[in-house]
């Protein structure tokens, strides 16, 4: 026999890594992405900068002021 040793997989294991990472990957994804958005909201609401009551104040193309 030799002094090396060789190390035979049949995939499935990698499969299964696989199958187990990336929902749980993607999960977090959703869940971090859903707290910023809370956030961002919660920030708005706090700052009173919904955008409703501010008149829109656009310059007039073509005239002097």
């Amino acid at each position: 026999m030799s002094g090396t040793s060789v190390l035979a997989t049949d995939g499935l294991s990698l499969i299964a890594t696989a199958g187990f990472s990336v929902p749980a990957a993607v999960l977090v994804a959703v869940v971090v992405a859903v707290v910023v958005r809370d956030r961002r909201l919660a920030a708005r609401e706090r700052d009173g900068l919904d955008g409703s009551h501010e008149p829109i104040d656009e310059p007039s193309a073509g005239r002097d002021g």
